[in-house]
């Protein structure tokens, strides 16, 4: 059953759900970038907050494709005690030869860590061997440019299944994102991906920048969770 993952920016937004609380709690600065990292200190409070009432992840930025820049960024926030670290992967030309880099501290690490892709700028090689391969935990599709256009802007839903089906064959955790809407999840839910990931779904106005409505997280979760109509026979 596919489950649901919301992005906070504060321990106070986090508090705001505590009715509610998605399957997976995202920390992430949407005022710095695609994956604009919150400071240590925030992350360790929500976690601490928490208390393994759900599982939480944090980004750590957006970050050039350098293994010695992300390599002590992913220690760092692992550090704080997050479940999962995420690393968005931009189409660079260093990016491959980064993937390769990141292995050794990758498979080191006990926290595992996903990476991310862009949907808006998906580099032209298939990633996903050269994820397994490193040691990465998942991977998620995200948008890189918060625009008003979603993921479904971006790619049509047989190249989002068959990132999910690879994905899944590779023994990766998968995830979609971006500018997701609450209408968005009856089109997706068929696809059976691990998790889908929501932020601007679940702020005032549906702006990723205004604060989160408990309300709205309340009417995501309900939708998450209804079962999916079961195909007529014939």
């Amino acid at each position: 059953m596919t489950k649901w993952l919301a992005s906070v920016q504060s321990l106070e937004e986090a508090q705001t759900l505590v009715e509610h609380l998605p399957d997976i709690l995202d920390m992430k600065n949407p005022s710095q970038g695609a994956l604009g990292a919150l400071n240590h200190q925030t992350v360790a409070e929500i976690v601490h907050w928490i208390n393994k009432r759900c599982l939480c992840s944090a980004t750590v930025g957006d970050l050039t494709m350098q293994a010695e820049v992300i390599a002590p960024a992913i220690d760092d926030m692992a550090a704080t005690g997050v479940d999962f670290v995420k690393i968005g992967l931009f189409a660079e030309p260093e990016l491959l030869q980064c993937i390769e880099q990141l292995a050794v501290n990758i498979k080191t690490l006990q926290t595992p860590v996903i990476a991310v892709l862009f949907a808006d700028q998906l580099p032209e090689q298939n990633l996903i061997p050269a994820l397994k391969k490193a040691g990465f935990a998942g991977v998620m599709l995200d948008t890189a440019h918060k625009n008003g256009l979603g993921l479904l802007n971006h790619l049509p839903l047989h190249r989002l299944e068959d990132f999910i089906v690879e994905a899944k064959q590779s023994g990766l955790l998968c995830g979609l994102a971006g500018a997701l809407k609450m209408d968005d999840i009856t089109i997706l839910k068929p696809l059976d991906a691990d998790y889908l990931g929501f932020r601007s779904a679940l702020c005032l106005q549906q702006r990723r920048t205004n604060r989160l409505d408990p309300d709205l997280a309340k009417q995501l979760q309900n939708q998450i969770n209804t079962p999916l109509p079961k195909a007529k026979a014939g």
